[in-house]
């Protein structure tokens, strides 16, 4: 079909040239088979139909008078001058040519006469003159109508200027006597060129326009696509053919203008016929150089470099010399000029047909070949056609304008096919780059995630070593053990950085946008920084003293404050990083302001480009990060100041947040009830309780989230309750019996750890687990919400089936280790053994025939021991310290009853302690370890010492005695212990506490001087 339509697209482009340039010629070969024809000098057109049959050729027989120029008066009789009729000649002759026998040379004057019989007229009629070397002048029944040049003798006043031209007349009579005089002394050939019409002035006006038309629109054709191949080139500069093959179709263009009609001076007429001869030979001189260059760019092997570099070095006098010599001399350079063009482009055709014939195609296959070779073939008839007909051998230039066509149309098709093949390859080429970069980008994801599983680790294991031999290690290995705990934290960052990099250059970051807190959003940044910069003096303040509402990703806006923040941070080992907050109109100015060490001036324009380093320390990634997440929220940031050893401000801007939220945020509870499911939830209070398995309350400021949580929870067996802010947590937890919290951790006014961290004042993580969602697992969320008491984490937006299983996880959790506890206080309760209360129901008989009253006092302390041994059961498994004391007390006056003063015991409590919360059964257990195994095995007795004090955010309890200790095997034995049948004492007591708290106990004996026994709490 494509080579169906090139060969519809050349014959129509054949035949238009056929009509545009000879549109009567045409119609008389069609339609005309009977054209007069001048003979002897003489034509009759007295039966010529100019209205119906049209303009006609005069290229017949003129009459001829060699090296005459001839005035019309010379042919009227009685004239002085003698005319000297050399014969007769055809004006489509060449120059040189032979009439009579006589030598004519192409050099000299002329003058040519013709007579034309023609009906009388009063129409209007016209000559179109056309390329007449070197110079020509026509009268019309005596009287001049037209001239291009003087034509004269060479010393009478003869300048050349061969113009085409149409000229018109009106007629008077039935004789039209035409004299065209003519002249050459610069042009190696002379002769007429161009064929004279005669006939009616609207025939010639047409031809005119016809002609200037063809070569008008040629010329643009040919520019058009001399800028198109160079406008290709300039878009991708590295296929040189496009270059020079733009040139060669503007220096074709140029020669469409200045040849045939010479069009340009239909639009500046006042142009030298000197520049336009010097102008004509350069441009011809110059096709040369391009076309090697088109050749070289598409294959080198088509025409070797010494090739190229000769035609072009041969090439520089053709163009210099017409530059500056006169027109008679570089005149005479057209025919080596042509001979040079013809046997160039025969060299590349010879070398195309034998890389055909070997079926060697170089970078081009077969197809771009035959592509390649019919362009310059197409050149070369084009070429040669022209030189034929300038040089007077041939009188038809259409094979030349059909050559034009094919060279622009075959050589766009070779350029454009070696484009699309180029294209293909490439293609290819990125495809299997992008197949490479997904592996890599795939390899990075994998190998990051594989990374953060051993950091994770060595962040645990220097936390553990830290929290448990801070006692034994010294302080230089502890600031040890800090940095290296630091340093998997950054590579953790680091490893979450190249995530981030990687999903920003595939777009596959996504960007949730919802309203945020920039106070609470800083509050959260700030803390994990105080919980990971712990070897630094560095001071963090957030100058944003009221929440402001922002439209963004919170999650995101973290990550660029966390950046930020990070970058000021390695910049300096103390100082202070101040965070505030400005409104311009409607965005929010945040900026991150230090006192480090500033950046460096030639570095501050690519501190946000990817890994550029600003020090030897770090690099910017995490910058870039921040510009590409602020650019994702419709926000710029940008160094506001930096200045070497006086800090630096960054500052980046977010979209305000003004008026009634119409995102996801929940207005009131009338809007809430409105979007949940009545069935699915009670509000109020949970008076059905016992229809319901659990109770679960959902904490979050956005509608959607808690629409999601209700949707999925409330088609299971449990009473969800809702609550819209922080405040609003304490008031549900103090009036409902909750089993569950589902916590987000971004709110107004108090985060989620705040929140979490009030709830704990009073609920342990097994009395009430926590469920903190937020948006991303990042480090610090991971470490701070830990650190605050939450049990789990879960990522926004839900997943049912993720949700259910946490959900359900926690709450079996929290009912089996209430279970568990419960069953390990009836077991403490039931080690009271009926061998103690034989004792002390024995001691109090003997008192009572002894001393009445210390038998009632006693009595009184046996009655207080078993009440408060037997009334803790599940619901107190934490329990006042007050409570605590009370037992001990009990039975520490028991024991003394029976041993006397052989038991002695010492407290050293702080006051306001007594209402602190504790497990329950944690101190009394360790003192009745120490009465049975320390001090009565004693003879002499002993002191039992019970300090109970604070220690910033810690209890410490320390029980110590003097009894017999024990030896060192025997305190490691029951450091390992992890189950004991018998076991009420140490081993049962550290499992215990440790599953309630954040608790530890250790032990320290020394055999012969006593035992003591530290438990650690983390304030409830």
């Amino acid at each position: 079909m494509k080579k169906i339509l090139k060969v519809i697209i050349v014959l129509v482009m054949i035949t238009i040239q056929f009509f545009i340039l000879d549109p009567s010629y045409f119609r008389k070969k069609i339609f005309s088979r009977n054209v007069p024809v001048e003979e002897k000098g003489k034509i009759d057109l007295s039966q010529w139909d100019f209205v119906k049959n049209g303009a006609i050729r005069l290229n017949g027989e003129w009459e001829y008078y060699d090296n005459q120029i001839l005035m019309p008066e010379d042919f009227r009789e009685g004239s002085n001058k003698k005319t000297e009729l050399t014969g007769y000649a055809k004006l489509s002759s060449t120059g040189k040519r032979k009439i009579n026998g006589q030598n004519i040379t192409a050099k000299g004057t002329g003058t040519y006469r013709l007579t034309i019989k023609i009906n009388p007229s009063d129409q209007i009629f016209g000559m179109k003159i056309g390329n007449i070397r070197m110079s020509n002048r026509v009268y019309i029944n005596g009287i001049l109508k037209g001239a291009s040049g003087n034509p004269a003798e060479k010393d009478k006043g003869y300048y050349p200027g061969n113009t085409p031209y149409s000229t018109y007349f009106n007629i008077s009579g039935d004789k039209i006597e035409i004299i065209l005089q003519t002249a050459n002394f610069d042009y190696l050939y002379g002769g007429i060129l161009y064929k004279i019409h005669f006939g009616l002035q609207k025939d010639i006006n047409f031809i005119t326009i016809a002609i200037l038309s063809a070569e008008l629109t040629g010329a643009m054709l040919v520019l058009l696509f001399g800028i198109y191949h160079l406008s290709i080139y300039f878009m991708r500069n590295e296929d040189k053919s496009f270059l020079y093959s733009g040139i060669y179709f503007l220096i074709f263009s140029v020669t469409f203008l200045v040849n045939g009609e010479r069009a340009i001076l239909q639009f500046f007429p006042s142009i030298p016929f000197n520049l336009i001869c010097r102008v004509q030979q350069t441009v011809n001189a110059l096709t040369i150089i391009p076309l090697a260059g088109i050749i070289k760019g598409i294959d080198e092997k088509i025409l070797p470099n010494s090739i190229v570099k000769v035609a072009n070095i041969v090439s520089i006098p053709y163009i210099v010399i017409p530059l500056i010599a006169p027109y008679s001399i570089y005149s005479h350079l057209n025919l080596s000029m042509s001979i040079l063009n013809i046997v160039f482009i025969m060299m590349i055709i010879f070398r195309l047909i034998i890389m055909y014939l070997e079926n060697s195609y170089g970078v081009l296959d077969r197809k771009g070949i035959l592509l390649l070779s019919k362009s310059i073939i197409c050149l070369g008839i084009c070429l040669g056609n022209n030189y034929l007909y300038s040089f007077n051998i041939i009188h038809s230039n259409i094979a030349g304008s059909i050559g034009v066509f094919g060279f622009i149309i075959f050589t766009a098709d070779t350029l454009a096919y070696n484009f699309v093949k180029t294209y293909e390859t490439m293609e290819k080429m990125s495809e299997e780059l992008i197949k490479m970069d997904k592996t890599k980008d795939e390899f990075i994801t994998k190998t990051s995630y594989e990374l953060k599983a051993p950091l994770y680790g060595i962040i645990n294991i220097a936390e553990t070593i830290i929290k448990e031999n801070s006692n034994h290690l010294k302080e230089k290995n502890i600031k040890d053990i800090i940095i290296i705990k630091n340093i998997a934290l950054r590579l953790s960052n680091i490893v979450d950085d190249i995530l981030d990099v990687t999903l920003l250059k595939n777009g596959q970051l996504k960007i949730n946008i919802s309203l945020v807190d920039i106070k609470v959003c800083t509050n959260i940044v700030i803390e994990a920084f105080k919980y990971m910069m712990q070897n630094k003096n560095i001071e963090i303040i957030n100058n944003i003293k009221e929440s402001i509402m922002v439209k963004a990703d919170e999650n995101r806006v973290r990550q660029i404050l966390f950046n930020l923040i990070n970058n000021s941070i390695e910049s300096m080992d103390e100082g202070i990083i101040k965070i505030g907050s400005n409104r311009v109109n409607h965005m929010i100015y945040i900026s991150v302001e230090d006192t480090g060490c500033g950046i460096l001036r030639d570095k501050q324009k690519r501190i946000f480009e990817p890994y550029e380093f600003l020090d030897s320390e770090g690099a910017s990634l995490g910058l870039y990060i921040s510009r590409q997440l602020v650019e994702l929220m419709e926000g710029q940031i940008y160094l506001d100041w930096s200045e070497a050893n006086k800090g630096s401000r960054f500052v980046f801007s977010i979209p305000y947040w003004e008026g009634k939220s119409n995102l996801c945020r929940v207005a009131n509870r009338e809007e809430l009830e409105y979007f949940h499911t009545p069935a699915s939830i009670d509000y109020s209070e949970a008076d059905n309780e016992k229809a319901y398995e659990s109770t679960i309350l959902i904490v979050d400021d956005e509608i959607f989230n808690i629409q999601t949580a209700l949707n999925i929870l409330g088609r299971e067996r449990y009473n969800v309750l809702v609550a819209l802010s922080g405040e609003e947590v304490l008031e549900k937890i103090q009036d409902n019996k909750v089993d569950l919290i589902l916590l987000d951790i971004m709110m107004p006014r108090i985060s989620g750890i705040d929140v979490c961290r009030k709830i704990r004042e009073k609920y342990s993580v097994i009395e009430l687990p926590i469920l903190i969602s937020t948006l991303g697992n990042t480090n610090y969320d991971l470490f701070l919400g830990f650190e605050a008491g939450a049990n789990d984490f879960i990522t926004k937006p839900f997943e049912e089936k993720e949700i259910r299983a946490r959900v359900r996880t926690l709450i079996t959790l929290k009912k089996s280790m209430e279970d568990v506890l419960k069953n390990e206080l009836a077991f403490l309760q039931a080690q009271i053994k009926p061998h103690f209360l034989y004792n002390v129901i024995s001691t109090i008989i003997y008192f009572c025939y002894t001393d009445s009253k210390k038998a009632a006092e006693l009595l009184t302390d046996f009655s207080r021991y078993l009440r408060l041994a037997f009334d803790i059961d599940n619901k107190l498994m934490i329990i006042p310290l007050s409570r605590e004391l009370q037992l001990v007390d009990a039975y520490v006056q028991i024991e003394k009853a029976r041993f006397g003063d052989k038991i002695k015991i010492e407290y050293d409590i702080e006051e306001e302690l007594m209402d602190e919360k504790i497990p329950s059964l944690s101190i009394q257990p360790l003192i009745e370890n120490a009465v049975k195994h320390g001090i009565c095995k004693k003879k002499e007795g002993g002191t039992i010492y019970l300090s109970v004090k604070r220690r910033k955010e810690l209890i410490y309890i320390v029980v110590k005695d003097t009894g017999v200790g024990m030896s060192a095997d025997k305190v490691e034995s029951l450091k390992n212990i992890e189950d004991k049948n018998n076991g009420i004492g140490f081993s049962n007591i550290g499992r215990r506490i440790r599953r309630l708290t954040k608790a530890d106990i250790d032990i320290y004996s020394i055999e012969g001087e006593g035992t003591t026994v530290a438990i650690s709490i983390k304030n409830l």
